[in-house]
C-alpha cells in the first residue's frame, strides 16, 4: 500500500484496508461494499480531526512567534513563514484529493440528495479512470494513462518536498533522520509488505493498487491517503514547534479531569467528555491522546466523542461501555507527566416506535405501509430494514416509511440504523401475517340493492358489486381493489339445466364500482316466474403493484339467482 515512517494507528488503517480487500477479492458481497462505506466515513471523520488538530497547531504556533516578537523577541519570527509554506504545500494536495474525490462519486452514481454511493460496486468505469481505456491502462511502462500515475506522482512529491524542506532548514544530521519520510506510493517489488508469493508481485502500484476493485474501496482508500498527508504535515509542523524552545516553569501537582456531558447515551449517539488538567498556566499546552479527541478552543482541555455501541442481549435494554485516554503534559525539564483518565458510561437501547393502520398484523401478499422512527437518534436516525418472509421496500421520499409485502404466515421486521460510522442494530418487531378478509358479492337492480325474494323485471339495469371489507379498504386503499373476468346470465326454461343467454366481460372493469348488466331482450319470450341466475367466472384482488390475486370463492358464492316478473 504504502511505505514510510507509519504511527500504530495508520498502521492499524492499513490492515482494516487490507482485510476488507482480501474479503473483497473472495466475495463482492453488499456487506463488503457496505463495509467499505462505513469504513470511508470513519476514515473521513479522522482525515476532519487530524486536519483539524494540525490548524490548531499552526495557530498556536504563529500565537507563540507573535507573542515573542511583540515582546521585541524576533528570533523565531521567520516560523510564521515556515509554517504558511508547509500549510500551502499540504492544501495543494488535499484539494487534489477533492477533485479525485468529486471523480469517483460521479462514477459511483452519488445520491446528490443523502450522499450515498448507488453503484459501489462499480469497477469497469472506476479501472479506466485509473488506469486508461484498453491498451491506453498498459502504457507508461505498466502505469498507464490514467489518474492512477498522477496520484503517485501528486503523493511521492510531496514527501520528497519534506525531506526537501527539512534539508533546507536544518542541516543537523540527527533531525534528517528523525524528520525524514519514504514514499507514500511504492511498486509491490519494493514493498515489503507484499508477499513474494502474491501473484501481482510484478506489476507496478498503480495496477497494483486499482485493478478490480469497486469505486466505494477506491474512495475509502483517498479517505486513507488524506490520513497519510496530514500525518506528514503533523511531523513537519511538529519539527516547527521544535525550534520555538522548552518552557520555562515549574508543575509541583497536577489532576487530569473529566467531565462527561451525560453519562447514558442512546446507541449510536455520541458520547461526549470533557478533558482537562486541574490547573491553569498560559504557558501549558498539554497533549491529549485518545480515540474521538479534539483539543477545545486555547488548548488547555479537550472534547473525547465516541459512538456509543449496539449489539444488545435479547431482553437487554442497558449495558456498560468504557473509556480511556492520556494527557500529556510538559514539564520544565523539557519531559512530559502522563496523566491517565478512565471512565465508564451506561448505553441504552433506543425506543422503535412503530405506526401504521394495522399495528399488530400485516396482511399477506399486500403493500403494508409502515412507519418506523427512533426518536432518541433525531437527526442521526438512518434506517436500514430487513424482514423474514416478506418483501421490504424503503419509501424514496420519507427513510421513516417502509413498505412491506409478507409472503409467509408471520413477518420479523429488523430495524438498524447507520449512525455516526456504525451500522447499530435496534430492534425486532415480530409481526402475524393475515389474509385480507373475502369481500361480498352484491346484484343492485335500479339501483337498489337486491335483497333475494322479490321478483325483478325481465328488462331490469342490473349492476354486480365487489364489496371490500370496509376495515380492510380503509387500512390499504391500493390493495382492497377487485376485478371479475366475466358474467354469464343463465336462464332456466322448463326443466332443464339452465342455458346461457347473455356474457358481460369484467375485463379492465372496476367491479367495486360495479360491473353493468342490461338484461334488455336477453328475457324475451321467458314467461313471469322464471329463475334465472347471474354467475361469476373469477374474482380476483388487484393489489398495491397490480398484481392479480384470485379469491377463493365456491361455486355456489359464485352464482346469483333471481325470479323475474
Amino acid at each position: 500500500m504504502a511505505g514510510g515512517k507509519l504511527s500504530p494507528r495508520q498502521k492499524m488503517i492499513n490492515m482494516m484496508y487490507l482485510v476488507l480487500t482480501a474479503l473483497l477479492a473472495l466475495n463482492v458481497s453488499a456487506e463488503i461494499l457496505e463495509a467499505f462505506a462505513s469504513l470511508r466515513l470513519s476514515l473521513g471523520n479522522s482525515a476532519i480531526s487530524y486536519a483539524e488538530k494540525n490548524a490548531d497547531t499552526q495557530s498556536s504556533i504563529k500565537a507563540k512567534v507573535n507573542e515573542e516578537v511583540g515582546s521585541g523577541n524576533k528570533k523565531n519570527e521567520k516560523l510564521i513563514e515556515w509554517v504558511s509554506q508547509i500549510d500551502a504545500k499540504t492544501n495543494e494536495v488535499i484539494n487534489y484529493f477533492g477533485e479525485v474525490v468529486k471523480k469517483l462519486e460521479i462514477l459511483g452514481d452519488m445520491d446528490p440528495a443523502t450522499g450515498e454511493i448507488l453503484k459501489k460496486d462499480q469497477t469497469e468505469l472506476n479501472y479506466q479512470y485509473w488506469m486508461g481505456a484498453g491498451s491506453a491502462s498498459e502504457a507508461n511502462d505498466g502505469r498507464g494513462s490514467g489518474e492512477a500515475k498522477k496520484l503517485r506522482e501528486t503523493m511521492n512529491g510531496y514527501t520528497d518536498w519534506a525531506n526537501q524542506f527539512i534539508a533546507d532548514h536544518d542541516s543537523a544530521k540527527s533531525i534528517r533522520e528523525e524528520f525524514h519520510w519514504n514514499h507514500l506510493a511504492v511498486d509491490p517489488s519494493e514493498d515489503k509488505n507484499v508477499p513474494e508469493s502474491n501473484h501481482s508481485k510484478h506489476h507496478k502500484w498503480e495496477y497494483f493498487t486499482f485493478h478490480g476493485k469497486p469505486v466505494i474501496a477506491d474512495l475509502a482508500m483517498m479517505e486513507k491517503f488524506k490520513l497519510d498527508i496530514q500525518e506528514v504535515h503533523s511531523e513537519l509542523l511538529t519539527y516547527v514547534k521544535t525550534k520555538l524552545g522548552a518552557v520555562t516553569f515549574k508543575i509541583d501537582s497536577l489532576i487530569a479531569v473529566d467531565a462527561p456531558v451525560s453519562r447514558v447515551v442512546a446507541a449510536g449517539m455520541k458520547f461526549e467528555t470533557k478533558l482537562f488538567v486541574a490547573m491553569s498556566s498560559n504557558d501549558i499546552k498539554p497533549e491529549f491522546i485518545g480515540s474521538g479527541i479534539s483539543t477545545d478552543p486555547g488548548g488547555n482541555s479537550a472534547t473525547m466523542s465516541m459512538t456509543a455501541p449496539g449489539g444488545f442481549a435479547k431482553g437487554q435494554t442497558e449495558k456498560e461501555a468504557g473509556y480511556h485516554a492520556v494527557i500529556k503534559v510538559p514539564k520544565a525539564d523539557g519531559t512530559f507527566e502522563e496523566l491517565k483518565i478512565e471512565g465508564k458510561y451506561t448505553v441504552r437501547k433506543p425506543e422503535v416506535v412503530i405506526t401504521s393502520a394495522s399495528v399488530q398484523n400485516l396482511y399477506y401478499n399486500c403493500g403494508n405501509l409502515i412507519n418506523v422512527d427512533v426518536p432518541a437518534l433525531g437527526e442521526f436516525y438512518s434506517p436500514k430494514f430487513t424482514a423474514s418472509n416478506a418483501t421490504v421496500l424503503p419509501s424514496t421520499s420519507d427513510k421513516r416509511k417502509v413498505t412491506i409485502v409478507p409472503t409467509g404466515k408471520t413477518c420479523v421486521l429488523g430495524v438498524s440504523s447507520l449512525t455516526n460510522g456504525q451500522n447499530i442494530k435496534i430492534d425486532d418487531i415480530s409481526y402475524r401475517v393475515i389474509k385480507p378478509p373475502r369481500p361480498n358479492i352484491h346484484l343492485y337492480v335500479a339501483g337498489k340493492e337486491f335483497n333475494g325474494a322479490s321478483p325483478i323485471p325481465a328488462k331490469s339495469s342490473c349492476k354486480i358489486v365487489i364489496d371490500p371489507d370496509t376495515d380492510f379498504k380503509n387500512a390499504l386503499p391500493k390493495d382492497a381493489r377487485y376485478m371479475v373476468t366475466s358474467i354469464d346470465l343463465l336462464s332456466q326454461r322448463s326443466l332443464g339445466a339452465p342455458s346461457k343467454v347473455q356474457t358481460v366481460s369484467g375485463n379492465g372493469k372496476d367491479a367495486v364500482a360495479g360491473i353493468p348488466m342490461d338484461l334488455g331482450n336477453s328475457l324475451k319470450g321467458d314467461a313471469p316466474g322464471t329463475k334465472i341466475f347471474f354467475k361469476l367466472d373469477k374474482v380476483y384482488r388487484i393489489n398495491f403493484q397490480n398484481a392479480k390475486v384470485e379469491e377463493a370463492f365456491t361455486d355456489r358464492d359464485l352464482y346469483i339467482g333471481a325470479i323475474i316478473k
